[in-house]
């Protein structure tokens, strides 16, 4: 998962402001446009860049054209910039006070349930204390036997992971599988820690344990300042037991690593969680089953009455946005795509959200034939997307009355000085993959939305945070321009 940066507020007023006032394309200085335009392409056509692929897409807020365009219409591999597309299709057509719920059932009488059923929406914050705080209730009802406890995992359909991801992504938490019942965000978390000089590295679990048999395989060292770092963590099931393996070094007086491996099977994962919590509880739980499509819930409850005991929701949906971009959570935006689907009737949940967000981003106005995406989080490498649909996007979510709740759910930071310009900006990062998108706004003018992406190239990564950053400058500077002169 990237990691992005951004600016300090006070600008929301005054976009949306020029949002509603905006009557007809603004009268651009040719002066300012032209010496944008020798910025960037000096920056772009830099040797270091010559093997490389760079697509961008320059757009003044009230313009109805970019003012700079490399290679905009064509498919670049957007990484995390994907989530911009997923968050705001989510915000359109779910609205920002969306709530993911989870219901429990109940079948029976105190003290013995004869069964009692989660039934999951893919509420990707649920967790440990949620539980924890269903157990107390529980026992608060006199609640003191659960005969058969049922996970509902059918809300989702088809596969968990997108098949397009990549093997070892799907060892790590940043590419955990997305059910319907997920819990902790279907990881275990791990803080690393070096040690003395050639000592295997502490392992600290976040997280608790895994139920059931497993094993820890350290195979670390701490090493010497000069020495590279890197962490790997590989998980296999061999037989009945799970084992969990660290590879990799840290450096002597190092910060810790805090890294995370994704849970093998989800719905198990759940149940046999909130077993142990309720047995914490004094609640005594018989035998488990995990359902996995309609046609087993429905044979299983036929005949059987049960009422609503307990219901449980996320937080509101601005804060599931501000998670997925400010913290480029995959989980939350694979969630996301398939909560989209949820009046959908489809074998396929993940496909069908799919589907409703390229719907939605084609009301927002984002031509659909200027990308193809297989995920929501950008972790596929069949992502196709240009720099035209990510500022299309912008544009159309800005225009919407979700303009604000969309600012907010982006990295901001500030750029230039006297005055300084603002900037809300989601990166985008794998082997080869640098992208950049958003939009900056100086005191003195509207907004400039910018989609900045570069593909193959093995520069370093300082070298290509430079170019960006110079672009950016770039951009200041043009809206310094219009400013001084307009």
């Amino acid at each position: 998962m990237s990691r992005d940066n951004v600016i300090k507020g006070g600008v929301v007023i005054g976009l949306l402001s020029i949002a509603v006032a905006a009557q007809g394309a603004p009268s651009l200085k040719p002066q300012c446009v032209a010496q944008l335009k020798r910025d960037v392409d000096a920056i772009a056509s830099q040797p270091l860049f010559n093997q490389a692929r760079l697509g961008i897409a320059i757009q003044p807020f009230q313009a109805s054209q970019p003012i700079y365009t490399k290679d905009a219409q064509r498919y670049f591999l957007p990484a995390s910039t994907t989530k911009v597309m997923t968050t705001a299709a989510a915000l359109m057509k779910l609205g920002p006070q969306f709530r993911i719920q989870t219901d429990i059932y109940g079948s029976g009488t105190g003290p013995t349930l004869d069964h009692l059923r989660i039934v999951g929406r893919g509420d990707p914050t649920l967790s440990d204390q949620q539980l924890q705080k269903i157990a107390t209730q529980l026992k608060q009802k006199g609640i003191r036997q659960i005969n058969h406890l049922l996970g509902d995992d059918t809300y989702f359909q088809g596969p968990g992971i997108v098949p397009s991801w990549e093997w070892e992504d799907l060892q790590a938490g940043y590419g955990a599988p997305v059910n319907s019942l997920l819990l902790n965000q279907n990881a275990y978390e791990l803080k690393i820690w070096p040690q003395a000089l050639g000592q295997p590295l502490r392992v600290e679990w976040l997280s608790p344990h895994p139920i059931g048999p497993w094993r820890q395989i350290n195979r670390t060292r701490t090493v010497a300042q000069n020495a590279p770092e890197y962490i790997e963590i590989v998980r296999r099931l061999k037989g009945n037991t799970l084992e969990i393996e660290i590879i990799g070094q840290l450096r002597a007086g190092a910060p810790h690593d805090r890294s995370a491996v994704a849970v093998i099977d989800p719905g198990w994962f759940l149940l046999k969680r909130f077993r142990a919590i309720l047995a914490a509880q004094q609640i005594k739980v018989g035998r488990l089953s995990l359902l996995s499509t309609p046609k087993e819930r429905n044979a299983l409850l036929k005949g059987k009455s049960e009422q609503r005991l307990i219901q449980i929701q996320s937080p509101p949906l601005t804060t599931l946005i501000k998670t997925t971009n400010q913290e480029s959570n995959n989980l939350y935006a694979e969630a996301l795509v398939k909560t989209l689907a949820q009046k959908q009737s489809s074998p396929n949940t993940h496909q069908q959200g799919l589907k409703v967000l390229k719907q939605t981003l084609t009301q927002l106005g984002v031509n659909a034939s200027t990308y193809a995406v297989a995920d929501g989080s950008g972790l596929s490498r069949q992502n196709l997307v240009s720099p035209l649909a990510l500022t299309q996007t912008l544009k159309g979510i800005l225009k919407s009355p979700h303009a604000s709740t969309f600012q907010a759910s982006l990295p901001k930071d500030s750029i230039g000085q006297n005055p300084a310009s603002t900037l809300w900006s989601k990166t985008g990062g794998m082997r080869g993959v640098s992208t950049l998108t958003g939009y900056l706004q100086h005191p003195q003018s509207s907004p400039v939305l910018f989609s900045l992406m570069f593909n193959q190239y093995n520069q370093s990564s300082s070298k290509r945070r430079q170019a960006m950053d110079a672009m950016l400058l770039s951009i200041n500077r043009w809206q310094s321009c219009q400013g001084r002169n307009g």
